[in-house]
């Protein structure tokens, strides 16, 4: 097997290229790898030091040794839960190390933020959408209709709680950050609403820790014993009540998803939570979406299993992507 191009130590030929420069005026993900295909992204896969036979890969994709064998002769066949499982392994192996020499920098919001409705509103938007696209299957045409009262009528009654919850949810912490400043704070009553606002109708334990043992699907985490959910979470209050940069509100988030206190929804509590201590630490929230989605789930992981690095990186790179894109000025480029 010819492994030149695909360098397990992640030098790659300008034909992977991570993109690095500004596009008019709008930065790139230094780390976005769509110019690949799924062909490419699995012969980079079997040249990596820690998979390098299709055995290996079949094992961690969860197919046969015969799909990865068509697969490399035409992928066009791939479904969507193949790629988004070849997406992951592909950051989580080899599109993780670009974040090694990331300079972290600080990425304030935007001048005035708050006394521009236009913006706001355009930025809860993608957002929300962002953070709920990630999970369920909603079509972004959808979520603007629901949004703006006009609901589809083959669009299905959870569709649209879970489009209704999560906007609501933005709106409401953004009015309490405005209204209370300084004062605001994250406290388990918060949490436990946020929850109830995210998944009221959806499941009957909205608002509620779990009773039972929570597993995160292909991951080696372990999450918090059921009896111990209320004392975890005081704790992780009382330790992230002062954050102040983006490295700590890194840490507080892989720490709250590894706790993983609800039965569902945790992701988009989770989510809301970051967003929520960005805004009040006049941080430019980080943009988690489709597009995204396999970097943040491999950095969020590396961080709960290793150090937070690669995640700290991450959101730092999403908060400067947003950032570009957010000005009075060019608030158009968010239609």
């Amino acid at each position: 097997m010819n492994c030149t191009i695909y360098n397990p130590l992640c030098s790659y030929s300008p034909k992977l290229c991570y993109i690095s420069s500004i596009k008019s005026s709008i930065r790139e993900s230094i780390v976005s790898y769509q110019p690949l295909s799924y062909k490419e992204m699995i012969e980079a896969l079997l040249c990596n030091a820690s998979v390098q036979s299709s055995a290996k890969l079949s094992h961690l994709l969860g197919v046969s040794r015969n799909s990865i064998v068509n697969w490399r002769q035409n992928d066009n066949n791939i479904n969507e839960e193949n790629r988004a499982s070849i997406d992951f392994w592909y950051c989580k192996l080899i599109g993780i190390h670009q974040y090694a020499e990331w300079e972290i920098t600080s990425v304030l919001l935007p001048d005035n933020f708050f006394y521009e409705p236009d913006i706001k509103k355009s930025v809860i938007k993608r957002l929300g959408f962002g953070s709920l696209e990630i999970e369920v299957n909603v079509k972004e045409s959808n979520f603007d209709r629901v949004t703006e009262n006009n609901i589809p009528h083959d669009l299905n009654t959870q569709a649209v709680l879970e489009i209704t919850g999560i906007n609501a949810a933005m709106y409401k912490m953004m009015a309490d950050i405005e209204n209370e400043g300084q004062l605001f704070t994250i406290d388990s009553r918060r949490i436990r609403e946020w929850h109830t606002s995210l998944m009221q109708g959806i499941r009957k334990d909205a608002g509620y820790y779990s009773k039972n043992i929570r597993i995160i699907p292909g991951s080696d985490i372990s999450t918090t014993a059921p009896e111990d959910i209320k004392d975890e979470i005081e704790y992780w209050v009382s330790k992230y009540s002062h954050v102040k940069t983006i490295e700590d509100i890194a840490q507080a988030h892989a720490h709250f998803e590894a706790i993983h206190p609800f039965g569902d929804g945790n992701g988009r509590v989770g989510r809301l939570i970051m967003v929520a201590q960005c805004l009040k630490t006049g941080l430019m929230p980080p943009e988690i979406n489709s597009g995204n989605k396999s970097m943040y789930y491999a950095t969020l992981e590396h961080a709960q299993l290793k150090n937070n690095q690669p995640l700290v990186a991450f959101l730092n790179e999403q908060q400067k992507i947003l950032k570009d894109k957010c000005s009075v000025s060019t608030a158009s480029r968010f239609k």
